[in-house]
C-alpha cells in the first residue's frame, strides 16, 4: 500500500470521519448474470462516466482524503478504457484494486493494468465444481476461463507483497465445499475472502444486488453444518491459511447466514461510501443515492451536517449487510483486536514471496482438494 492511502488510514482510524475506502461502479454492464445479483437490471437506466468526469471525481475523492478505491461493476474489464481509469486513480496516490470475475483477462490487459499502477486484484471463485460455478454464474465454461485467469493473474502480478483475493460467496450451494476452496486459494498463494450471500426476500425490493435466489438460502437444518464449516475456517486461520477475513467477522458470519442480521454500526458516509456508474453517492453498494459527485456542490454538501445526518437515518433504517469490505472497515477503526491483527497481517503479507501456479497446475490441486473428505 502507498504513502496517501496508509496516511488516509490512519486519518481514517483517528478521527472516525475521513472515508479510507470507496467503491466505484466504473461499467453498469455485466458479461454474466449471476443468480444472486439484480445490479445490471437495476442500473440499466444509468449511464457510464467518460474519462474526463472519472478525472473529475477522482480530484473530489482525493478532496474528501479517500485512500484506497475499489473499481467494480457490473464487470471492470468490460470498459476498453479501463487501463487509463486505473491510471487517473494511481497517478493521484490512491490504492487501486479491481474486482473482476476474471472472464475477459488476458495477458495484454493484465500488462496495461500493471503498467498503469494496478498490482493487486479481487477475483470470484465460489466452488471447485465446473458445473455448480456455471450454475451460479448463468454461462457454460465461466468456470474454466476464472481458473485460467487465476493463473494468469499469478503469472503476471508481483510476486512479493501481494494481497491478490479470492471472493467466494458462502451459500447453500457451496457451504461444505469451503474449507477445499480455501485450501485451493492459499495453494496458489492468493487470499480467500468469505462473503455471506445476500438475498432478496421481495422482488420489488430496493436493493441495487441482492436478487430473490431461494436455492442459495440456508434452513434451519442447516444451521449446524454453518457454525462447523465457520469454526473450521476460523481454526484454518489460526494454522496459518490464507484468509483475509477477520477473526472477528468470521465469528460474526453465521448469524447473518442463519438469520439475515448481525449487530455492527455502519460507518457510512464517515469511514466508506459507494459511487454509481454515472457517479451517484451511494451509502453502500446495496443502497440508492440521489446526488452526483460531479456537481459543483457536492464537496460542500457531503461535509455538511445535514448530508451526513440523512445518510446516517439512511443506514439506520437498512435492514443490514455483511458486506466483508464495510464490517471489515469498521472493525479496523474501532476494534483494537481487529487493528492489532491487520497490522500484524499486513506485515506478514508485505514480507510473503509467492510462487507461480500455472492452469495445468491448478487443475491438479483442485483434483486433489475434491478428494478429500
Amino acid at each position: 500500500m502507498n504513502l496517501h492511502a496508509k496516511l488516509m488510514m490512519l486519518k481514517g482510524v483517528l478521527t472516525k470521519r475521513s472515508p479510507i475506502y470507496v467503491q466505484f461502479a466504473v461499467s453498469k454492464f455485466c458479461n454474466l448474470n449471476c443468480q444472486m445479483c439484480q445490479a445490471v437490471q437495476v442500473r440499466k437506466d444509468e449511464r457510464e462516466l467518460s474519462l474526463g468526469e472519472i478525472e473529475k471525481l477522482a480530484q473530489v475523492l482525493y478532496k474528501i482524503g479517500a485512500g484506497i478505491v475499489i473499481l467494480t461493476g457490473g464487470e471492470p474489464l468490460l470498459r476498453k478504457d479501463i487501463a487509463e481509469i486505473v491510471g487517473i486513480f494511481s497517478q493521484r496516490g490512491f490504492d487501486v484494486r479491481i474486482q473482476t470475475n476474471g472472464l475477459l483477462a488476458s495477458e495484454e490487459k493484465i500488462s496495461q493494468l500493471l503498467k498503469a499502477g494496478l498490482n493487486e486484484i479481487t477475483l470470484s471463485l465460489d466452488t471447485l465444481e465446473p458445473e455448480t460455478q456455471d450454475k451460479i454464474n448463468n454461462q457454460s465454461g465461466s468456470w474454466e476461463r476464472i481458473i485460467r485467469a487465476l493463473a494468469l493473474f499469478s503469472r503476471l502480478l508481483p510476486k512479493r507483497g501481494n494481497m491478490t483475493g479470492v471472493n467466494t460467496v458462502v451459500s447453500r450451494l457451496n457451504i461444505e465445499e469451503i474449507p477445499k476452496i480455501v485450501k485451493f486459494v492459499s495453494a496458489i498463494g492468493f487470499y480467500s475472502s468469505l462473503i455471506p450471500v445476500h438475498l432478496s426476500s421481495d422482488s420489488k425490493t430496493d436493493f441495487i444486488v441482492r436478487r430473490q435466489a431461494e436455492n442459495f438460502r440456508f434452513r434451519e437444518r442447516d444451521f449446524d453444518l454453518i457454525d462447523k464449516v465457520y469454526q473450521r475456517v476460523i481454526d484454518m486461520k489460526k494454522n496459518g491459511y490464507q484468509i483475509i477475513n477477520s477473526y472477528k467477522f468470521l465469528r460474526n458470519s453465521p448469524k447473518f447466514l442463519k438469520y439475515g442480521k448481525v449487530q455492527w454500526s455502519c460507518d457510512s458516509p464517515d469511514l466508506y461510501f459507494s459511487i454509481s456508474p454515472q457517479g451517484i453517492f451511494l451509502p453502500c453498494v446495496d443502497l440508492k443515492g440521489e446526488k452526483s459527485m460531479l456537481d459543483d456542490d457536492f464537496l460542500d454538501v457531503f461535509n455538511s451536517q445535514s448530508f451526513r445526518d440523512q445518510i446516517r437515518r439512511k443506514v439506520k433504517s437498512c435492514a443490514g449487510c455483511f458486506y466483508a469490505c464495510y464490517p471489515e472497515v469498521s472493525y479496523f477503526c474501532r476494534d483494537i483486536k481487529t487493528f492489532c491483527e491487520r497490522i500484524l497481517e499486513g506485515t506478514k503479507i508485505s514480507l510473503r514471496q509467492r510462487k507461480p501456479v500455472s492452469y495445468e497446475e491448478s487443475l491438479r490441486l483442485i483434483q486433489d482438494f475434491r478428494k478429500e473428505s
